[in-house]
């Protein structure tokens, strides 16, 4: 008796491929599959292979927050606590400084306080000049 024939398996969802984890801002299109024919003598083997195109999707820079550099100085010992504490609990020296910051300035009134117009014009300056940089960053 020959043995029986099997359909074909299809699998629900195709697997990721490689290139699909290492590259996710590369979407590929799946073609649908041809018919095959049902009329081919049983002594050919046929297979079915999937096409796909790949469409590469223009990458737009995701909106960060705005974020003003300055620079201080803080005593050595200071530097350390943040330092080792940061180190420690896993994250950021940027983290750790603006939740401190946050948590400081939390119930102090004077940080909402409107500021003078040549002390805003200052601020406004600093936040244009962030906006700026980042513009020509993403426009290179």
């Amino acid at each position: 008796m020959p043995p029986k024939k099997m359909p074909p398996v299809r699998l629900a969802s195709p697997a990721p491929s490689h290139d699909d984890i290492l590259h996710p801002s590369v979407a590929r299109e799946q073609i649908p599959l041809q018919p095959t024919q049902r009329d081919t003598p049983t002594n050919i083997i046929r297979t079915e292979s999937t096409v796909s195109t790949v469409r590469i999707e223009e990458k737009v820079p995701e909106e960060k927050p705005l974020r003003i550099p300055f620079t201080n100085n803080l005593p050595p010992a200071v530097f350390r606590e943040w330092f080792t504490y940061a180190y420690m609990a896993r994250l950021p020296l940027q983290e750790v400084l603006e939740r401190a910051l946050t948590t400081y300035l939390q119930d102090k009134a004077q940080a909402r306080e409107p500021l003078p117009p040549e002390q805003e014009a200052i601020l406004a300056a600093k936040e244009e000049a962030e906006l700026s940089r980042r513009h020509k960053r993403y426009t290179k």
